[in-house]
């Protein structure tokens, strides 16, 4: 008997939902951090290294609206794909619905509130520093014009790919980058606007991308319908809230620590310090384009596994997150290391003194994007986990951990700042370690640093299938061993096997054209007191098996489809190129 040891389900089906997700992903966030590194380079060049700093310093009110996203956005998106795990279309709409308004009106609010106080803002966040006190409010005025567009375009964004269609946002990104980029040189090198150029050509991008993505919401495939239901509104945000809130709490401590440190370096090391700790950054924002593309499909992906409670799915997304985050980290970190000279060339570092010194920076702030990221990824599964207090307790262990050990070898040496920020990635993985150890004594059926259950529920069957006759016929009597220790009554046992036999046989026959013998479709059954769930993924052509007109011709053909539709409860759904089919079957008294 297929058993529910992890072994019989294979990762092929999560693994090409994650290539799709993840490549089309990370070229959507290259294209949005290329944005934000096309501005720094730009306003290098034509500008000045002061105006990449005071582009640089504004950086804490931008991750301040990162966290309202992260806060209702993202939050919001992680309830939405457990509900479209759990095939609950209503209550997916009405989350989608209640995130977008809390979103819009909170993005007004603060937008508005900030522009009017952007000169206190901006003294604020420059400690008052002539050189780029000046260059940080003019850009900052501008940018907060479009800030809130900017939030919902990222939290659209999330949707999307949470419905399946990552490719739609990677054009959208695209688009977006390649305006950013030609109104940047067009404004600045051409136009003479000055910083405020860079800030007017990151909004007018953010509505280019906004209004592509629009496109989804016309298709065919899009999940989403607009469902307010007022009187429970206000629940909605909160539960998003509250979901999103370790993540959000992460983004604001972000912006905490950005200006703690950029006190610091100033106070430490000047001018050059802080061109420097902004070159350096730099390395975080390509590093976030990697975490942005890989590590959040755990949201997306694993949310939807999470609705579905397959636990081995989550188990198998997750080992395959982590090899790629630390594959390709290692890889630009061995960069860096090398060759700090290259990146401080993009930014114009031959115009300041202390060369040397970026070099230095640069290479000892390499070593923390590994241990960072490990950590992000690690909790982001403990938050749609379910591991609330724990993510947030994380989140504020990472960003305090990084301005103490910073501000310690500071007040050391000024010199070996630097290393307080390798030291308080490899503390930090120190202190997951300590802790999921603690929850494993006490908890032995969670995973350790992961915290997944050790294994799935006993009245759940979880496997994979051969593109082959046999394979299928022997998953059919898998499965009719499965729901007879499950007590299941016969007649409901018949109607399962009834439609999963015609709907494997079908995928084996219809589903592909050739290698067929490297292609395997999932099979997902679970028990429960009053239905019978099975949900059916392959990697075939786009086909709805749901017929609008159940019957068939005198030879027969369709008799089969036409038996699912009238004997279960059938959805379908085409999603990461994937044709996922949810049955469900009402268990019958047994007399």
């Amino acid at each position: 008997m297929i058993g529910q040891e992890e072994g019989k389900k294979k990762d092929y089906l999560i693994a090409k939902a994650l290539h799709q997700f993840m490549w089309a992903s990370i070229l959507a966030s290259v294209a949005s951090q290329i944005a934000m590194t096309t501005d720094a380079i730009v306003v290098s060049q034509f500008i000045g290294p002061e105006a990449i700093s005071a582009i640089n310093l504004t950086m804490p009110v931008v991750i301040f609206f990162n966290f309202l996203m992260m806060l209702f956005g993202m939050g919001g998106s992680v309830l939405v794909a457990k509900s479209l795990g759990e095939r609950d279309a209503e209550t997916a709409n009405k989350v989608f619905t209640s995130t977008l308004i809390g979103l819009v009106v909170v993005g007004v609010f603060f937008s508005a509130l900030l522009l009017i106080f952007s000169p206190q803002v901006a003294s604020f966040i420059t400690n008052d520093t002539p050189v780029v006190y000046t260059l940080s409010l003019r850009y900052l005025r501008i940018m907060l014009l479009g800030t809130t567009i900017s939030i919902l375009f990222m939290t659209i964004t999330n949707f999307i790919k949470t419905d399946g269609n990552p490719q739609l946002v990677m054009k959208a990104v695209l688009v977006s980058s390649v305006v950013n980029l030609i109104l940047d040189i067009l404004f600045i090198a051409v136009l003479k606007t000055g910083i405020e150029g860079s800030a007017w050509a990151s909004i007018i991008g953010s509505i280019t991308a906004l209004l592509l993505c629009s496109r989804h919401f016309r298709s065919d495939n899009n999940s989403y319908h607009w469902q307010l239901e007022l009187k429970r509104c206000h629940e909605y945000i909160l539960q998003g809230v509250k979901m999103g809130f370790p993540m959000g709490i992460n983004t604001l401590l972000l912006g905490i620590s950005t200006y703690a440190i950029n006190s610091i370096i100033l106070s430490s090391l000047g001018a050059d310090g802080i061109f420097a700790w902004a070159v350096c950054f730099q390395l975080f924002v390509i590093q976030q384009m990697v975490l942005g593309g890989i590590a959040t499909s755990i949201y997306s992906i694993g949310g939807l596994l999470i609705g579905e409670k397959d636990i081995v799915g989550l188990r198998l997304l997750t080992n395959k997150v982590m090899k790629y985050v630390c594959l390709s980290l290692f890889v630009f970190t061995l960069f860096v290391l090398i060759t700090p000279g290259s990146i401080g060339w993009l930014f114009a570092s031959s115009k300041i003194q202390s060369e040397d010194m970026l070099h230095s920076a640069l290479r000892i702030y390499a070593l923390l994007l590994i241990p960072y990221a490990v950590a992000v990824v690690y909790r982001i599964l403990y938050q749609i986990l379910g591991y609330w207090s724990l993510s947030v307790v994380l989140s504020i262990v990472q960003m305090g951990s990084m301005i103490l050990f910073v501000g310690l070898w500071a007040w050391i040496s000024p010199e070996w700042l630097w290393w307080g920020f390798p030291v308080s990635g490899l503390f930090l993985l120190v202190v997951y370690f300590v802790v999921t150890w603690v929850i494993h004594q006490k908890h032995p059926d969670v995973e350790f640093m992961t915290l997944i259950p050790q294994a799935e529920d006993s009245q759940s069957l979880n496997f994979s299938v051969k593109y082959q006759n046999e394979d299928v016929q022997q998953a059919l009597e898998n499965i009719s061993a499965f729901l007879e220790t499950c007590d299941i009554d016969f007649g409901t046992s018949y109607q399962v096997n009834l439609c999963c036999e015609e709907l494997m046989y079908n995928i084996v026959t219809y589903a592909v054209n050739k290698d067929a013998d490297k292609h395997l479709f999932d099979v997902h059954v679970i028990c429960h007191k009053e239905t019978v769930n099975v949900l059916i993924k392959d990697d075939g052509k786009p086909f709805n098996p749901i017929l609008k007109d159940v019957s068939f011709n005198e030879d027969g053909d369709g008799l089969g489809l036409a038996l699912v539709n009238t004997i279960a409860d059938i959805k379908y759904k085409f999603m990461y190129n994937q044709n996922v089919v949810f049955l469900t079957f009402k268990r019958q008294e047994i007399s």
